[in-house]
């Protein structure tokens, strides 16, 4: 299992896209007319092999404009999982009550989403790509585009009311193994990547928080972390 793509929800997608492609370098990005199914229109940015969407509402009632309402602006949206099959991810699913909101099967791609109320802190997508280095949802050229500066996703945080339980959810949906770093349990998946999760009861909970990302540019150039459509985005040279 492995983390391909987050997005956020953006009140601006035009300002938002234009800031992210300055900051990130890319030379492109991808608008995917799917959205429109769920009322958005989008960006999607490849960085590596990883992606960073940006969706922003074209009509009233979509779940991005509800999120945008409650979380007063800008914010973490979605998480994109792919899996190298999805029929025992989709067993698991079922097994814990979990509710598909939507899903798609079609020769490159199988997919569906999980109702944000069922897993908490963001929607899930889980996806198979066929072939697995594919990325339907950055379209064809992503290659080409991505980023000159940013490489693969390395880490995320997501602030939910009950840390534990909710990474419990999250590891035995995704089967993965969740481990105490800390005061905060930590999922462990492929390729080194970590899911974070925080609880602050003085605060009400944001959702997706935190990425962290490879910086691939010159020694001097990696920014300082910054909050952006309301994730703080953090450039590392770490492996």
């Amino acid at each position: 299992m492995k983390l391909r793509q987050i997005a956020v929800a953006a009140d601006n997608l035009l300002a938002s896209r234009n800031a992210f492609m300055s900051l990130v370098d890319a030379p492109g990005d991808f608008t995917d007319p799917g959205v429109g199914e769920f009322g958005l229109a989008n960006s999607v940015v490849a960085l590596g092999h990883s992606f960073f969407e940006i969706v922003s509402p074209t009509q009233p009632d979509t779940a991005a404009g509800r999120m945008l309402t409650r979380q007063n602006g800008d914010c973490g949206y979605m998480l994109l999982f792919q899996a190298s099959d999805i029929e025992p991810v989709s067993e698991r699913v079922e097994e814990m009550g979990v509710r598909k909101i939507w899903e798609a099967e079609r020769p490159e791609v199988s997919a569906f989403h999980l109702h944000p109320k069922d897993v908490s802190g963001a929607i899930v997508s889980i996806d198979q790509m066929r072939p697995p280095e594919s990325w339907l949802w950055a379209g064809p050229d992503w290659q080409a585009n991505r980023s000159r500066l940013v490489g693969d996703l390395q880490s995320v945080s997501i602030e939910v009311d009950d840390a534990e339980t909710t990474a419990g959810r999250w590891a035995s949906l995704l089967d993965v193994p969740c481990r105490i770093d800390g005061d905060s349990p930590v999922l462990d998946l492929e390729d080194g990547q970590t899911i974070r999760f925080l609880s602050d009861a003085r605060v009400s909970p944001r959702g997706l928080c935190a990425a962290k990302w490879r910086w691939l540019g010159g020694v001097n150039t990696i920014p300082a972390p910054q909050v952006f459509c309301g994730v703080e985005l953090v450039f590392t040279r770490d492996n």
